[in-house]
């Protein structure tokens, strides 16, 4: 068992200079996972032996001085939405039963062409929706950990992998991560792609990782963000991506403006939340400039036609099984089938028309003009996270799942019932969102770990 858990990047260092080998990280989470999986069931696969030996293939491989890339030898976690090769994809539904990948996800396999060990398959609520999966929150078994990529957040949290995969709909990377005290990225919308991924909603699906720090989670985004498609999008990406996360700190960490949110929505944070985060930003002033920005009221009904497109969305993917095996869904995700079989095209296309018109007056207020363009931050959950009966509240990052911005969690704080609180960070662009937020985590320096770790 290692003393100290190393973040990916200190793993390379150490890896490199002989003092760390692949086996010894996945020797380290394969102990974390036999000793607390069985309260926090965070996985429902880990390719204990297939591990070993792949951490055995890379070692040789680096013996030979070749590297495959940033995560050789990291060993990371896929959400169980996300196809591996030979692995079930069950989407935690018993419609699923018997099914087996035949081929890696595009995410997963530009993982694997970068060095990363596929550890298993964490936990996920059904079909990516809102019915409470068995995962529990790791700094408190009554607490939720967050949905949908529930045990991807819990699992990186007590050090069970270095990384792990996520999807976000609504807030389904963002919520989790703040809800187990790490970080969580979700990149732009069309940045990495969906290929292999079980999809919820054509129009707002992401993929991203989860990790402990800004830098780890640019670690995992470079790779499977260079030429994710052959698009424009992906030109700015690739663009992006040939640079580390230090150039992004000194090109747009410095002289940049931190916008924060204010706006009606945000009557939803609790009293801890709020003095957390608003404590949080107050430290940061002496280095970024802080600024209030008001949304528009233009914004005051962009959680309904965000419902709206998923609801839809979702109820044309399952239209072959629901209503037909109702008895076969979770009430939750039975409850948005049947609202998305109520909704009107006229209303949808709506939904779907009013996104552009809300990017465009949104950019215009970040001062889309310019160089040095503004990042928003604020809460990145209502509150703590809540009992186990629930996901919570994704009200904080549904708008910008909807707008398809880049979006990032760190954890700043812990409540007065010791449950981590995230500040989410919110930009038009990769670069200004992992710049801002890579400055400010360094500002912050949050190191608590969960209660079970800090007891062993």
């Amino acid at each position: 068992m290692l003393t100290e858990f190393p973040t990916i990047s200190q793993a390379a260092q150490r890896m490199r200079s002989g003092e760390l080998t692949p086996l010894d990280l996945v020797e380290h989470c394969l102990a974390r996972i036999d000793e607390f999986d069985r309260d926090i069931h965070a996985w429902v696969l880990v390719d204990a032996e297939g591990a070993r030996r792949e951490a055995e293939r890379l070692a040789q491989l680096a013996d030979e001085g070749e590297w495959l890339g940033p995560l050789h030898g990291v060993p990371i976690g896929v959400k169980d939405i996300i196809d591996v090769a030979g692995w079930p994809t069950r989407c935690a539904s018993t419609l699923r039963t018997g099914h087996v990948a035949a081929r890696d996800a595009t995410v997963v396999a530009r993982l694997r062409k970068a060095g990363a060990i596929i550890l298993g398959k964490t936990t996920t609520t059904e079909w990516a929706c809102f019915d409470p999966p068995p995962t529990r929150n790791p700094w408190n078994l009554s607490r939720t950990p967050g949905g949908s990529s529930s045990g991807s957040a819990a699992a990186v949290a007590l050090e069970m992998c270095l990384a792990a995969l996520g999807t976000q709909t609504g807030g389904s990377i963002i919520r989790p991560a703040a809800y187990c005290g790490v970080s969580g990225l979700k990149p732009g919308h069309g940045d990495i792609s969906l290929d292999g991924v079980v999809p919820l909603t054509m129009h707002l699906d992401h993929v991203g990782p989860i990790a402990r720090t800004v830098a780890d989670l640019y670690a995992v985004w470079q790779p499977l963000a260079i030429g994710a498609h052959g698009s424009i999008d992906s030109l700015y990406t690739m663009k992006w991506a040939r640079h580390d996360l230090e150039f992004w700190l000194d090109c747009y960490g410095a002289n940049k403006t931190l916008f924060v949110v204010d706006s009606p929505l945000l009557e939803r944070a609790t009293a801890d939340v709020r003095e957390i985060t608003s404590d949080a930003i107050q430290r940061l002033r002496s280095s970024v400039l802080v600024r209030e920005l008001v949304l528009p009221e233009s914004f005051g009904d962009i959680l309904t036609w965000h419902k709206q497109i998923m609801a839809v969305e979702a109820a044309a993917y399952h239209r072959e099984t629901f209503p037909a095996e109702r008895s076969q869904y979770g009430p939750k995700v039975a409850e948005l089938l049947d609202e998305g079989h109520s909704i009107s095209g006229i209303d949808y296309a709506q939904a779907l028309m009013q996104r552009e018109k809300l990017r465009t007056e949104l950019a215009s207020l970040l001062g889309a003009s310019s160089d040095l363009l503004g990042c928003l931050v604020m809460p990145a959950t209502p509150s703590p996270a809540p009992d186990a009966s629930t996901t919570g509240d994704p009200a904080f990052n549904a708008p910008w799942s909807y707008l398809g911005l880049p979006a990032l969690t760190i954890p700043c704080g812990l409540s007065s019932s010791g449950l981590p609180v995230g500040l989410q960070f919110i930009a038009l662009t990769m670069p200004q969102v992992f710049a801002m937020a890579g400055l400010c985590e360094r500002i912050l320096h949050f190191n608590d770990r969960p209660p079970l770790l800090e007891m062993i």
